[in-house]
C-alpha cells in the first residue's frame, strides 16, 4: 500500500510540474491573443518637426494632427502586419501545411503593407499641401534623404 502511495505522490508531482510548465509556455501567447487587443492605446509622444521647416503656428497645429493620426494608424498596421507574419510562420511550422493557405496569408500581408505605403504617401501629400514652396523643398529633401537615401548636392 505504501508503494502505491509513493507512486501516486510522484505522479501528482509530475502532473503538477507538467501543468506549471504548460501554463508558463502558453500564458504569453494567450495573453497576446485575448487581452493585448483590449488594452488602452499608447499615448503618442508630441511630434517634433525637423529643422528647416519653421512652420507657422497654424501650420504646426495641422502638421501635428496629421502626424499624430499617422502614428496611431502606423501602430495598428504594424501590429496587424506582425500578426499576419506570425500566422504565416505558424502555418509553415505545421508539417502538413497547405500552400494555398500560405498564399492567401501572404496576399493578405502584402495588402496590409501596400495599404500602409499608400497611407504614408497620402500623408506626405497632405503635409506637402500645407507647406510654402521653400518649406516644401526642405521637407521633400528630408523625406528623400531618409526614404530614398538621396543627398543634397552642394
Amino acid at each position: 500500500m505504501t508503494v502505491m502511495n509513493d507512486k501516486c505522490k510522484w505522479l501528482k508531482l509530475i502532473l503538477a510540474a507538467s501543468l506549471a510548465l504548460n501554463l508558463a509556455f502558453t500564458a504569453p501567447y494567450a495573453y497576446n491573443k485575448f487581452f493585448a487587443k483590449h488594452q488602452m492605446p499608447l499615448k503618442v509622444k508630441e511630434t517634433k518637426l525637423k529643422e528647416g521647416l519653421d512652420p507657422q503656428p497654424e501650420q504646426k497645429k495641422q502638421l501635428d494632427a496629421i502626424i499624430k493620426t499617422f502614428r496611431l494608424n502606423l501602430m495598428k498596421y504594424k501590429r496587424d502586419i506582425l500578426e499576419k507574419r506570425i500566422e504565416i510562420i505558424d502555418e509553415l511550422g505545421d508539417p502538413e501545411f497547405d500552400p494555398e493557405i500560405i498564399t492567401t496569408r501572404t496576399n493578405e500581408l502584402n495588402k496590409l503593407e501596400n495599404e500602409l505605403n499608400l497611407l504614408f504617401v497620402d500623408n506626405l501629400v497632405q503635409i506637402n499641401a500645407l507647406l510654402e514652396p521653400e518649406q516644401r523643398l526642405n521637407f521633400l529633401y528630408k523625406v528623400s534623404r531618409n526614404w530614398f537615401f538621396i543627398d543634397k548636392r552642394r
